[in-house]
């Protein structure tokens, strides 16, 4: 019978699910999965409870929004938290050349254009990020960095993976001021300069192919004598004059003048000596470390703390909670297999609640007591796109006007935006705040900046800070919605 279940979830459309439920999805399966566990599994509990939702997706890259889709398709409402890598990792590189469908499209064309088609069938994007989810009680109990705090019927974690560090004397010192995990945010910055990729795999090749057009020199750093990269990317690399590979060499330590990176002591683990070499930049691929920092006790990981998935399915050790994506995943790494997890993760939460007893009826009930406010309420930020425009919203302004430099290609820009739209609604008539593409503008604005004020842009995103037309200070670190308003309120008199 369980085999035949299995058959009917990956093989029946989930929109027939929903249409047509059958009673023999439940048959051994539910008793199965909540004998396992000590929770209440109780619906009619549940739906008296206030701020209960049927499925909350935690992260919207790849996995997160396929779920999202297959969820909305069926006509169940989720919530989606952006996170704090809003749209995950594929944000991070230039073109996607291994989608099914898409013979050549750029990362963050590709996870904006999942995310329309989430939102266009009543998916939720929140940008918020889930500090903590309690897993000892049911309904789970959800936390943010913002302070919602709600409950949730299921949840599916599609938190994904954060680019590991060196941890070497002068990384952190330097970070942001040529160190550096973003070949698509700072490639400009580095042009005509001397750089290093540390790292042996796809990801170092790809960071190859996005440097290589703007600088002197790329040398990709191998701890190994090898790399594990796939041989027709390593095989493209020699395509590049200005590219090349050394093996057995490790970044011991960076050095830098209090501004910029200038050298660093490379290791040769093969002839165990050291060598202090003139760099301008230090760009690491060296793996990835899963996001499970909110996974509380009684949720089974891995040694390398990595989910633990049930059979073939995307179910945890805890009923309820299903993952898709590098939470649950350190071998395959690809965008496409976390998006099919994403889609088995829905499939499987679908039946999950089908289970325990839901439907549409309990759904609007749910609907009926839930107060907690999830709305983003935001600002659109004025696009500044001329030199006319500088002097009239910024030089000449009085008061507080912040200026954010972005570009729809850097991940890290796409994540400020939408803090800073609510940022602005909340300091509305107390602090401006402007933005401006720097791709557009690099040629008009930025070149004014720098040539008629002394103002020079060396990382993006970039939020200027000007008091009655004099600049303040240039941030270029990435900030969530409290931290933007504690910074942007401390350049007010009545702060």
């Amino acid at each position: 019978m369980q085999q035949i279940t299995k058959f009917f979830l990956i093989t029946i459309p989930i929109s027939f699910l929903f249409a047509c439920y059958n009673p023999l999805l439940r048959v051994g399966k539910s008793e199965r999965k909540l004998s396992l566990n000590h929770l209440d599994y109780s619906l009619e509990r549940a739906v008296k409870q206030e701020n209960v939702v049927p499925v909350v997706i935690i992260g919207s890259g790849p996995a997160g929004l396929s779920a999202a889709l297959y969820l909305a398709r069926a006509g169940m409402k989720a919530f989606i938290f952006a996170g704090a890598m809003p749209l995950g990792q594929l944000t991070q590189t230039t073109y996607v050349e291994n989608w099914p469908g898409r013979e050549k499209v750029l990362g963050p064309e590709l996870m904006n254009d999942m995310k329309k088609q989430a939102q266009s069938f009543g998916s939720v994007m929140i940008h918020d990020v889930v500090t903590s989810v309690d897993f000892t009680s049911w309904p789970f109990n959800i936390k943010t960095e913002e302070g919602r705090e709600f409950k949730a019927l299921s949840i599916i974690l599609a938190t994904g993976a954060t680019p590991r560090r060196l941890n070497v004397p002068g990384e952190q010192e330097y970070w942001g001021k040529g160190v550096t995990t973003c070949a698509v945010c700072d490639a400009r910055f580095f042009k005509d300069k001397d750089i290093v990729i540390v790292g042996g795999g796809d990801s170092a090749v790809e960071m190859v192919f996005e440097l290589s057009p703007y600088v002197k020199s790329v040398k990709v750093l191998v701890r190994k004598g090898h790399m594990k990269a796939a041989a027709a990317g390593l095989k493209k690399i020699e395509s590049y004059p200005n590219a090349s590979i050394e093996y057995h060499k490790e970044v011991t330590r960076i050095y830098g003048d209090g501004e910029h990176v200038t050298a660093i002591d490379v290791y040769d683990n093969e002839k165990e000596s050291t060598q202090k070499v003139a760099m301008d930049g230090v760009f690491l691929a060296v793996g990835h470390d899963p996001n499970n920092k909110i996974l509380s006790e009684g949720i089974a990981l891995d040694k390398h703390g990595y989910l633990i998935m049930k059979d073939r399915t995307q179910e945890a050790s805890v009923p309820g909670v299903f993952a898709a994506g590098e939470i649950q995943d350190p071998y395959y790494r690809q965008a496409i297999v976390a998006a099919g997890e994403g889609a088995k993760a829905a499939l499987d939460t679908t039946s999950f609640l089908y289970e325990i007893g839901f439907n549409s009826e309990i759904g609007a009930e749910l609907d009926k007591n839930f107060f907690e406010h999830f709305s983003d309420v935001k600002k659109e930020l004025q696009e500044i796109t001329t030199t006319k425009e500088l002097e009239d919203l910024i030089m000449k302004a009085k008061g507080v006007v912040a200026l954010d430099f972005y570009s729809l290609d850097c991940p890290c820009c796409i994540q400020m935006l939408p803090h800073l739209e609510a940022v602005a609604h909340k300091l509305d008539d107390r602090v401006k705040i402007l933005k401006a593409n720097y791709t557009l503008v690099k040629k008009t604005i930025y070149r004014d900046l720098a040539l008629d004020y002394d103002i020079r842009i060396s990382k993006l995103p970039s939020l200027l800070v000007f008091k009655d037309g004099k600049i303040q200070d240039i941030n270029t670190k990435v900030m969530n919605k409290k931290q933007l308003y504690a910074y942007l309120a401390k350049f007010l008199d009545d702060k």
